[in-house]
């Protein structure tokens, strides 16, 4: 008797320890790993830039006297002159194309005034080519307004900004940003957040390609890109300190302007 109660303590402290060595070896439940969220912001990667008053004084710059592609910078050139005619001409929209457009194929006409929000709103290239077609010796008038705005580094070869062949210098373009700021039609529909152009069906419907128009008292803008100019983005705002022009030029792609150019807008307050 005495032997079988031995026997059954010590299969009870057995598995006594047996149980406590499984507690010991039970692993703590893993915590969740938190993840670091880092908002990627590119370095400055505009080529040339410049910021000016609106007198035109340069107030800060860097290689603003470097010749480069302008992209659609280009269509404020074709603004101005398009300004100066009847802006509520009709004019025909070709049927044949070969460049992309917000305007429907079945559209077959829009006033100078629609086709001018298109080509400075939505940088849309049909509506340029259109204005150009209906402007007489339009690159020709195009260089010559360049020349009488003392824009002596700057060349039109064709009214898009597709052509690499559309070359001016920060420098030059402060001096059309003065001359559009002079025009009250351009310097209003090209700082439109949005417009709507209405048709015999659904209206087009169209956002400024750059975004600041948004967020910043802007009161005149052009945006442009292509691979050989890069990021292009010209505006005039009004900031803490004043009335400021701004030119960036060569910025690293389409999505890199923007970024650049707040920066730029942010260094303000020592300008």
């Amino acid at each position: 008797m005495k032997i079988l109660l031995t026997t059954l303590v010590l299969s009870l402290a057995l598995v006594g320890n047996v149980e406590a060595g499984r507690k010991k070896t039970v692993k703590p439940k893993a915590q969740p790993v938190k993840h670091i969220i880092r908002t990627y912001v590119p370095e400055f990667s505009a080529k040339s830039y410049l910021i000016a008053d609106s007198t035109g004084t340069v107030l800060r710059e860097h290689d603003m006297n470097t010749v480069m592609p302008i992209a659609s910078i280009t269509k404020l050139m074709i603004g101005i002159l398009a300004a100066e005619q009847n802006l509520d001409e009709h004019l025909p929209i070709p049927t044949s194309r070969e460049v992309q457009s917000r305007i429907p194929y079945r559209i077959t006409t829009l006033t100078r005034r629609e086709l001018l929000t298109l080509a400075l709103v939505k940088s849309d290239n049909l509506a340029a080519q259109v204005l150009c077609d209906n402007l007489p010796n339009c690159i020709g008038a195009m260089n010559a307004k360049a020349a009488a705005l003392g824009m002596l580094n700057t060349r039109f070869d064709e009214p898009t900004g597709l052509s690499s062949e559309n070359v001016s210098t920060a420098n030059d373009l402060l001096k059309l940003m003065l001359a559009a700021s002079r025009n009250r039609t351009v310097s209003y529909i090209s700082s439109m957040k949005e417009a709507e152009i209405e048709t015999d069906k659904n209206p087009i419907r169209i956002k400024n390609t750059n975004p600041l128009t948004f967020t910043m008292d802007v009161i005149l803008s052009k945006t442009g890109y292509t691979i050989p100019a890069g990021g292009c983005l010209v505006m005039t705002i009004n900031s803490v300190v004043g009335p400021r022009i701004l030119i960036l030029l060569g910025s690293k792609n389409a999505r890199t302007r923007v970024p650049d150019m707040e920066r730029l807008v942010k260094g303000l307050d020592n300008n």
